[in-house]
């Protein structure tokens, strides 16, 4: 039942953002201009006149024709410095020069409704200005002494334009790069979007509602699993599960765009975000190992004390190097997820099988089968996010989706083990009640699990060795009556179906184990030659005064 809940769930949300970013590119054709369908032009150094009517042939200038993205350090450049992997500094700011000379091809629509042409940028970094025809638009340079004293690298940036800057025929749009040479934040890191068009369009096609419902829910996970491990501090797997999901949730917080009102200072905010996400695999690895091989592995304690130093370290070094760390960990995570699905995952699936279980029953009612449709999912979305950071920087994001659904399959597994246990310890409570007062336990039994009281009725000649004719003789009731009542009585004691045969034998017999006429209650689909041993009889005590 789990599985296919969260399952059902992933499958509701993906398909919420989906037609949520189709309704919004159905309504795109009233004003849209595709930026990376022009020529991007590039060179070292700035000068103003540049923004205003650039010599874009005077050979000074690079060009791409067809761009996706333009990081500076791979750009081929002259004079480059070289970057030394995992040096702990970066290397002095350099300033550039872009610009994309486009045209319009139709119109500012004039009509009832009104337009508020913004330019959209799926990324800029690390310092920066924007003009249009020789006009200032937005400026993030925060500069003092020809070094950067606040970065400004930023996803989904928003500029509102003037309708009146905007020409018919030839525009130039001109930005103003100043960064580390070798930092990949440089630039217009993702592939795409880069384009202008009107605001409400971008602020539907771009907004961060399911961002905000995702960290909500995780948040609000992650608190209720450290309430319950506070509460009962034997179930560790509470504590990291909350660590995990409170983590997830922080590094979702982290990307979003309006943090940056909160914190201007990306450097921070990067910062804060590689500390957040170097724990997250390692919490998940940690999980499942207590989980299903109830011991944590070597191989997790060596990845802990990696993640940790580069989590710390990163703090205290450039952001060059902090991306580097991050791509470490990135190859270092990818070795992690594959030891969890095979050693976490795969082998205690494996060992669920030996025993005799279907592929069915077992991928659906065991901890390890709920866990390899969950770890898949996360797995094959969490490989297409590292490889997207690694090489192909598109602007999306799939984790965020399948960690809601892992967080809440985790959270019902936690709970439906709660509630086995608590089960489990009224059974037992009630075993040894019996032994010493059949008939008052029986009575607690039947209210501890919500019997009503024709139930009751049902149940006490169920005890007393009664069949369903003999009952409904008894009480006037039709042998399809007591047929339903009877299947209530076992529903509620968790005898469900077929798989739960020897519980409901033993039920049957933990009721009648005390009671007159003896024999147990003979429902039929429920027979088997499992022997059940029933309560001792009471202690006598003329036998305890003969104790020595």
């Amino acid at each position: 039942m789990d599985s296919r809940f969260f399952f059902a769930v992933f499958l509701t949300v993906l398909s919420a953002s989906v037609l949520t970013s189709t309704a919004a590119q159905a309504r795109e054709n009233r004003f849209y201009i595709d930026l990376q369908k022009f020529p991007l032009y590039f060179k070292a150094d700035f000068n103003h006149s540049d923004a205003v009517s650039p010599d874009l042939q005077d050979g000074s200038w690079q060009v791409r024709e067809q761009w996706s993205g333009a990081v500076i350090r791979r750009l081929g450049l002259p004079g480059l410095p070289k970057r030394v992997f995992g040096s702990p500094w970066g290397r002095p700011e350099r300033e550039w020069t872009f610009v994309i000379p486009f045209t319009m091809d139709t119109s500012i629509p004039d009509d009832d409704t009104p337009i508020i042409p913004c330019l959209y940028l799926a990324t800029i970094g690390v310092n920066w200005e924007i003009y249009l025809n020789g006009t200032l638009i937005k400026k993030e340079m925060h500069l003092s002494g020809g070094r950067i004293t606040e970065q400004h690298y930023e996803r989904g940036v928003i500029v509102p334009i003037n309708s009146n800057l905007l020409r018919k025929d030839k525009n130039i749009l001109a930005f103003r790069i100043v960064g580390d040479p070798t930092d990949y934040t440089t630039g217009f890191t993702y592939r795409f979007p880069y384009y202008i068009a009107d605001y409400d369009f971008i602020t539907r096609k771009h907004n961060e509602i399911i961002q905000i419902i995702i960290i909500s829910i995780l948040v609000i996970l992650g608190i209720y699993h450290f309430l319950f491990f506070v509460i009962f501090r034997e179930n560790r797997y509470n504590m990291i599960c909350g660590f995990f999901t409170i983590s997830m949730g922080l590094y979702y917080l982290w990307r979003t765009r309006w943090i940056n009102q909160i914190i201007p200072n990306t450097a921070i905010v990067a910062r804060l975000e590689y500390f957040t996400v170097f724990f997250v695999i390692l919490a998940l690895m940690a999980y499942t190992d207590k989980l299903c091989n109830k011991r944590y592995f070597i191989v997790t304690k060596i990845y802990g004390v990696l993640c940790l130093i580069l989590a710390v370290s990163q703090l205290f070094f450039s952001r060059t190097y902090g991306s580097e760390a991050a791509g470490v960990w990135q190859v270092a995570s990818i070795l992690a997820m594959v030891w969890i699905y095979i050693y976490n995952i795969i082998l205690p699936f494996t060992r669920e099988l030996k025993k005799g279980k279907k592929f069915a029953d077992t991928l659906v009612n065991t901890y390890p089968g709920n866990l390899l449709i969950a770890v898949a999912i996360v797995v094959l979305t969490g490989v297409f996010d590292l490889v997207n950071s690694l090489a192909l920087h598109y602007s999306l994001t799939l984790t965020r989706y399948s960690m809601v659904v892992f967080a809440l399959s985790v959270t019902l597994m936690l709970f439906r083990m709660s509630v086995i246990k608590d089960r489990q310890l009224k059974e037992k409570s009630a075993l040894l009640e019996m032994a010493s007062n059949p008939a008052s336990a029986r009575e607690k039994v039947f209210v501890s699990y919500g019997l009503t009281e024709r139930e009751k009725e049902i149940a006490r000649l169920m005890v007393e060795g009664l069949d369903n004719k003999d009952i409904g003789e008894r009480l006037f009731i039709s042998n399809s009556t007591i047929a339903f009542h009877v299947t209530n009585i076992f529903r509620k004691f968790g005898i469900i179906d077929g798989k739960n045969k020897g519980r409901a034998v033993f039920l049957a017999k933990l009721i009648g184990g005390g009671g007159g006429g003896g024999g147990g209650y003979k429902h039929s689909p429920l027979r088997t030659d499992e022997q059940i041993p029933t309560a001792p009889a009471p202690i006598k005590s003329s036998n305890m005064s003969k104790q020595p």
